[in-house]
């Protein structure tokens, strides 16, 4: 078991969005004081926040900046205007009872600064941010883009790497040779991103250690997904939680659940987050029926808190930007209806505050139905209560509709509290 002498309290509980962008000039002032007045009416308590180069862009793009510019540029140089207005923003966050996972870096920059600016990049941040309601998240994605670091400099964007295949713009002569030069490249790459890998955790340790002594705020790091944070740091001590993502695939559907019971091995003293699950509207899926299927079966498995993301929020979009992976805007993203019913499911779930044992029910590869015990009260979540045996008597939630019924609905997913 690793254990940090850090405060865990402030990462239990936690319903958290996730705005990337949001220190950017993509948003602008009035659309951020207008979302966090949102996400606070719907119920939320927490926003991930990148403070620093945000991913999918080289640091020279344009819309990496905020509107005092980058925060810092290719030759080193740190932008403390920019860290003022971060801490202004973060400011109205906090004013409206909406804690800050603040982000200081996505995980192949550490080769664009090095190790020692990267330890002076977050000195400055915690010199502009201690003093408010943050928890430090070391990086994002700490293992992206290994031997491949420089792909987005100056200004790309992961945009722009789509519509570069080699495909596109090789002759069609040139296509075999070109072939037989990247199978023997691939042939080689284990071993040498083996070696790489190493690289890359030493380098986020080294930077772990010194943001250790900096701060007493709770550190945790986000993860490529098939990861957790214990494994890619050398000194997971300072960790304040384990984490991972699952990232946006059908394929983690039972990832979701399963991972939080594997990693918290059924002791609630375990912190665990999944920082990244599915985002809502990414590649035109996973909406609101999805959203609240992940919530309940990552909560009852044992998640401290949960963390939602929308499409067209994350990256602050206009149905252009990375649009790769979406269309959705931002404004289109703030209508969505499901961060209310989020909200109201957590206002729930946190009624339910001594649960420590995970059971499950399946059908093949397919849960049937996930509970989570106290001594005296437990939660049974059913993705679809057709397929399931007859509910215990207690409290129905109809998740998709965000209320309390007097019988148990024919089909459709259910909450039981009993």
């Amino acid at each position: 078991m690793k254990t940090s002498s850090r405060p865990k309290n402030s990462l239990t509980g936690l319903l958290v969005d996730t705005w990337w962008y949001g220190l950017t000039q993509r948003v602008s002032a009035e659309d951020f004081l207008a979302l966090a007045d949102l996400r606070a009416h719907q119920g939320f308590s927490a926003v991930q926040l990148v403070v620093g180069i945000p991913p999918e862009v080289g640091p020279a793009n344009p819309n990496a900046a905020s509107i005092v510019g980058p925060a810092w540029n290719l030759q080193g140089n740190l932008n403390r205007r920019y860290l003022q207005l971060a801490a202004q923003r973060i400011s109205l966050l906090n004013d409206r009872r909406l804690r800050v996972i603040v982000y200081g870096a996505w995980g192949h920059q550490i080769s664009w600064l090095g190790r020692q600016k990267m330890v002076s990049w977050w000195q400055e941040i915690v010199n502009h941010l201690d003093d408010l309601d943050v928890i430090y998240c070391l990086t994002g994605e700490s293992n992206l883009f290994i031997g491949r670091e420089d792909i987005l400099l100056p200004d790309r964007s992961t945009m722009a790497l789509r519509r570069s295949r080699i495909r596109s713009w090789l002759p069609q002569s040139l296509t075999m040779p070109v072939r037989k030069v990247i199978r023997r490249w691939r042939a080689r790459r284990p071993q040498q991103n083996l070696s790489l890998r190493r690289r890359r955790q030493e380098d986020w340790s080294y930077v772990l250690d010194a943001l250790a002594q900096m701060t007493a705020r709770p550190l945790i790091i986000h993860t490529n997904a098939g990861e957790t944070g214990w494994q890619v740091v050398n000194n997971p001590q300072h960790l304040a939680a384990n984490t991972t993502q699952t990232g946006h695939s059908r394929q983690t559907r039972n990832d979701l659940w399963q991972i939080p019971i594997r990693e918290t091995k059924g002791d609630p003293r375990q912190i665990f987050i999944n920082l990244e699950p599915w985002y809502e509207g990414i590649n035109n899926d996973y909406y609101t029926f999805d959203q609240l299927y992940a919530y309940w079966v990552t909560m009852l498995a044992g998640a401290a808190s949960y963390c939602y993301g929308a499409h067209g929020i994350w990256n602050a979009g206009d149905g252009h930007f990375l649009a790769h992976w979406g269309r959705q805007t931002f404004a289109q993203a703030q209508l969505l209806d499901t961060p209310r019913l989020l909200g109201s499911s957590h206002e729930q779930f946190l009624a339910y505050p001594d649960l420590q044992h995970t059971s499950f029910q399946t059908n093949g590869e397919r849960l049937v139905a996930i509970t989570r015990r106290g001594p005296d009260q437990a939660i049974t979540f059913y993705p679809d209560i057709a397929a399931a045996p007859p509910p215990p008597e207690g409290r129905y939630w109809q998740t998709l509709n965000g209320h309390y019924s007097a019988d148990p609905p024919a089909n459709g997913p259910l909450v039981v509290f009993h």
